[in-house]
């Protein structure tokens, strides 16, 4: 079965009001659809952040060399591809996941069973991980402590916040207050706050006692060594792999650090994401995939070593996925129900995406 066509857009969806988080500040939230066609009309979806990446056009470059590959021959199109842009690699692997991840949603609709099925499935549940606390800069820490009392007497066992990043002192009261209503339920992102040890120390120290299940991205992917010398320094267990360029990078992380966060859309795809999630569950590691709960819960249903799937709660506004999407995810008493359909979890709604593209183009029939 060949790839005859492919279509992609890039998208940016307006948000209520501005997002800080730690240095960066996102007025829109931006995607990267993707849909492939086999010539028996059978499709396949994928979508991805591009993060200040030059995604889209990285789709369109890699387009030239997807006509008429077979789709069962999805490592063999990432391994060559990828392979031929030695130097440019980090640059392509985005894309490489998305086509990826498109093209494993066609494999496993061709086998009519949903992809966690089609990787051998363990469960059809499992836990979620709501994240709270947006829109800090304009909200009280009592704000905050009510959203995440809401989502415990919801079920849920597992919950992230973000920190300002900027003020300890904040931060530690902040902390404080989030914990007496959560309890032991609770990891916190510092999202790229800090640029050296001594700074991520400053705030690190005084929370460092609370309990937390995981402080997440202390510094960018490019700083991963810092992250080891702050987790020498700390009780806390230090979390981080979402930007990290691949299964290689990934694994390296679970050298030092215990909690790895994977995303398919950005670490190969779905290939390489079950390959680290194996080889991580091995060494010990807790793996929290990154957002985009519909395609890792098909990688949770399959792979026991996943803990809990990240979502953000449509009623945050933060992260309005369902407006590009035709299904949205089950989650009642703090777990999320597998979606049984045929394919990788994500089918996107062509008309939304249409709706808030601002760059798209076609290649193939």
């Amino acid at each position: 079965m060949r790839v005859k066509g492919l279509v992609a857009a890039e998208c940016k969806i307006p948000l209520p009001r501005p997002i800080k988080l730690g240095p960066v500040e996102i007025k829109t939230r931006d995607f990267v659809a993707l849909r492939l066609t086999a010539e028996d009309g059978t499709f396949g979806d994928a979508i991805g952040y591009p993060r200040g990446t030059a995604l889209f056009e990285s789709v369109r470059l890699l387009s030239e060399r997807l006509m008429d590959c077979d789709v069962h021959e999805r490592r063999a199109f990432s391994e060559n591809t990828l392979g031929s842009f030695v130097n440019g690699r980090p640059t392509f692997i985005k894309a490489a996941s998305l086509i990826d991840i498109a093209l494993w949603d066609i494999a496993a609709k061709l086998a009519q069973q949903p992809l966690f099925r089609l990787l051998g499935g363990s469960r059809r549940e499992v836990p979620v991980m709501a994240v709270g606390g947006y829109y800090l800069n304009e909200r009280s820490i009592e704000d905050v402590c009510d959203e995440v009392r809401a989502l415990v007497d919801t079920g849920h066992q597992r919950l992230k916040i973000m920190l300002s990043g900027s003020d300890p002192e904040f931060d530690r009261r902040y902390v404080d207050a989030v914990t007496s209503v959560a309890g032991g339920k609770l990891g916190v992102d510092a999202h790229w706050s800090w640029r050296s040890l001594p700074q991520a120390l400053r705030t690190c120290r005084l929370i460092d006692d609370a309990g937390l299940l995981f402080l997440e991205d202390p510094f960018g992917a490019y700083q991963w060594p810092l992250a080891f010398q702050l987790q020498s320094h700390l009780k806390t267990q230090v979390a981080m792999g979402e930007d990290m360029p691949d299964d290689v990078s990934l694994f390296g992380l679970t050298e030092r650090l215990s909690v790895l966060r994977v995303d398919a859309t950005t670490c190969g795809g779905v290939g390489p994401a079950i390959d680290v999630i194996g080889a991580a569950t091995l060494r010990g590691a807790a793996v929290l995939p990154h957002v985009f709960g519909q395609l890792h819960a098909q990688l949770a249903g399959a792979y026991s070593g996943i803990e809990a799937v990240e979502y953000i709660p449509e009623t945050t506004g933060a992260d309005p996925l369902s407006l590009i999407l035709r299904r949205n995810l089950k989650i009642a008493n703090g777990m999320l129900s597998i979606d049984e359909e045929p394919g990788a979890g994500i089918e996107l709604d062509w008309a939304g995406v249409e709706r808030f593209q601002v760059n798209s183009f076609e290649a193939g029939n």
